[in-house]
């Protein structure tokens, strides 16, 4: 997994929005904690601050988490596990891209903790797929 190399792309990766996409005649909401390398807070910040909008019954129940180039720890893991499980939200397809096996088995817990169906891929494009 190639890290960001610099301060500017990694101030680009936190100011990037997250969105709902539409594709493929469905709606996906894209989560992008992507390209924020060791920067910790600012990625459960980032996801934090996306929450009350994704939670929403409006908004897709299909999702990819993206975090390509970002060093997930523990504190990550949690607050993602926690929020989705915490918002009362049904989800029907997770996608996690550029999640290493080491992570794996805690994002897993979504499965048993929401009923939502989880995945692991490293091609964003291929998570776009398998989420519709």
């Amino acid at each position: 997994m190639r890290q960001p190399e610099n301060r500017i792309e990694i101030q680009a990766a936190v100011n990037k929005k997250s969105f709902e996409l539409n594709y493929n005649g469905g709606t996906i909401w894209c989560e992008h904690l992507d390209g924020m390398g060791n920067r910790e807070q600012e990625v459960i910040d980032k996801f934090s601050g996306d929450l009350p909008r994704l939670l929403k019954p409006s908004v897709s129940s299909r999702m990819i988490i993206n975090l390509d180039e970002t060093w997930i720890t523990e504190a990550i893991e949690q607050v993602i596990v926690d929020g989705l499980c915490e918002g009362n939200k049904p989800f029907r397809k997770i996608a996690f891209v550029g999640v290493d096996r080491k992570h794996r088995k805690t994002l897993m817990a979504l499965q048993s903790r929401t009923g939502s169906f989880v995945n692991f891929l490293d091609d964003y494009e291929q998570a776009k797929e398998w989420v519709l």
